[in-house]
């Protein structure tokens, strides 16, 4: 389950009440739809010309890997981002862009939601897998909350909006789930500076 209350917590505090019908309804929307094959998307607009874009990344998510360095002829030297995360920030954009569908980029500030979601170990017993899925045990292994939220963020860029430094506000979680994804909910909240 998608938590609304930080979502619908930060909207008062960051003054922007006319949001909630349609993030709450973007957000609920994600936990009804979410299957798993394809990711979908949705946008409203606001009174007022705020955006809320909403999308699923299928799958299990991928942090952002540290560049790898690859010598040429023994003196040059070419730094390259792994092979893992340059496929999910592509999968990542390719969801972005569907969620957009052919609209404007988002040039304000944003508020981002990220509930990410990873397989349950294939290896525990029944008993710890229904408690993970109940929230009673916690992913405290890789990948890493921060560096998920990087791939996703780099993966967006150019895509819903022009550069992650737009991003001023965010609320994360990582959970398990039968479900592997992440749920991404995207807010304009006002002029960039």
């Amino acid at each position: 389950m998608v938590p609304n209350d930080g979502v619908l917590g930060m909207q008062g505090a960051l003054g922007f009440e006319s949001a909630a019908a349609c993030a709450t309804s973007a957000v609920r929307s994600a936990v009804s739809d979410r299957g798993g094959e394809a990711s979908r998307g949705r946008e409203c607009t606001l009174a007022g010309a705020k955006k809320v874009v909403e999308f699923v990344v299928p799958g299990t998510p991928v942090g952002k890997g540290r560049p790898k360095v690859a010598s040429r002829g023994g003196k040059f030297a070419q730094l390259y981002t792994p092979e893992k995360t340059a496929n999910y920030e592509g999968l990542v954009a390719h969801s972005g862009h569907a969620a957009m569908a052919g609209r404007p980029l988002i040039e304000g500030a944003v508020f981002v939601n990220l509930d990410i979601r990873l397989p349950v170990p294939s290896s525990w017993s029944n008993r710890k897998r229904l408690m993970a899925l109940d929230g009673k045990v916690h992913p405290t292994k890789k990948p890493d909350i921060d560096n998920v939220e990087k791939a996703i963020f780099d993966g967006l860029n150019g895509v819903v909006w022009k550069d992650d430094v737009q991003v001023v506000s965010v609320q994360k979680q990582k959970r398990y789930s039968n479900v592997p994804g992440v749920d991404v909910l995207i807010r304009e909240i006002g002029p960039g500076g």
